[in-house]
């Protein structure tokens, strides 16, 4: 019997496994399709909420602790799977017209590398595709990103070197609750005990847990397009109005991204294919001549105020939830997995995890 079961084989679900088993627990992680084949993929990869300025200090707290955690996690998951999840340091560049002091005084308070670009020829010493129109920009030359699909391939490859359980296809109904303390979960007709269970299902959490505690995570469907172009065409990842173009490192560009409250509707559609397309060409013109290879959507577990769920259910011993993260689950995976091993093995954590509890988001 596992020490612990993880319900939800994203990317935060496959990253609070790998630490446990690393920590030297037990696991045995089930996913109610393939690993990785829901929002994880799905996203763009930037490590930086959008917008930073705009989130309360908990948030940014994980997002500057993973960003510290990432280029050696990479390097493990290399080493581990021979996958290498492109790493890479874009820079942002924010083309609003607003939030100039707030930002820059939110670099000051959290020593980021904000700079205001104000003039044309400094633009284009950044990014030399940007639209003549743009003449502002606030510009953050640290930000990194990484290629989702591959973080994805490389933590399953992680686990077949790790030897890591894990159950793909395996739909959970129900978690086995008596006497206030979990004793497992139902996957079918077959109950698979355990001492402890941490709900890590995204945008389903709500629903594996809901008999327990009710929870206010809910799906939110991001369209995404993808252009084919050569390396180097783009440059850095270009954010406006929440809508961003992300240049991977073989050429191709991704063009995101839609927020759509459709419950579990994870179809696309040509009107957004449309107003993603018209939104990149405004802002890189040079995307205008290059084909759209792909259009996709996933489901973002969005939460009312952005702050996940990282934390033990104080109605239910050994039970947890690890879910959330809206559209940060790259941003903040590290950090937050960080706490929540810390919180299963009784250790102390490297930050107040108050914030992230259930009673404290309500």
């Amino acid at each position: 019997m596992p020490e612990c079961i993880i319900i939800g084989g994203g990317v935060i679900g496959m990253m609070t496994a790998r630490a446990l088993h690393l920590s030297g627990m037990e696991v045995l992680l089930l996913e109610r399709g393939p690993l990785g084949g829901e929002s994880s993929w799905a996203g763009g990869g930037i490590i930086s909420p959008l917008y930073p300025w705009r989130y309360q200090d908990s948030v940014n707290r994980l997002a500057q602790h993973s960003k510290m955690l990432y280029p050696d996690l990479v390097s493990c998951l290399h080493d581990e799977s021979g996958v290498d999840c492109e790493l890479i340091n874009s820079g942002l560049l924010v083309v609003d017209r607003y939030d100039r002091e707030l930002a820059l005084n939110w670099s000051k308070l959290w020593s980021e590398n904000v700079q205001s670009l104000t003039d044309r020829q400094g633009l284009l010493s950044v990014e030399p595709a940007l639209a003549k129109e743009i003449e502002q920009a606030l510009w953050m030359p640290d930000v990194m990103q990484v290629r989702n699909p591959n973080i994805i391939k490389a933590l399953r490859g992680s686990f077949d070197r790790l030897n890591i359980a894990y159950r793909e296809h395996a739909s959970v109904q129900d978690i086995v609750v008596h006497s206030g303390r979990v004793k497992g979960v139902c996957v079918g007709d077959e109950e698979l005990g355990a001492d402890r269970v941490i709900v890590a299902g995204g945008a389903w959490s709500a629903g594996l847990i809901d008999a327990v505690r009710h929870i206010d995570v809910e799906p939110v469907k991001g369209q995404m397009i993808m252009f084919k172009g050569e390396p180097d065409l783009v440059k850095r990842i270009v954010l406006s109005d929440g809508h961003y173009i992300i240049p991977r490192r073989d050429g191709r560009v991704l063009a995101g991204s839609t927020l759509e409250k459709t419950g579990f509707d994870k179809t696309t559609s040509e009107v957004a294919q449309k107003i993603l397309r018209e939104i990149a060409v405004s802002l890189v013109p040079v995307l205008a001549s290059l084909p759209v290879e792909r259009q996709w959507a996933g489901l973002r577990p969005g939460t009312e105020n952005g702050v996940p769920y990282v934390c033990a259910i104080d109605d239910v011993e050994g039970l947890y939830l690890h879910a959330g993260h809206y559209r940060n689950g790259i941003v903040l995976g590290p950090a937050s997995v960080q706490l929540m091993t810390e919180l299963v093995l009784g250790k102390e954590t490297f930050c107040d995890a108050s914030p992230y509890k259930v009673a404290a988001l309500h």
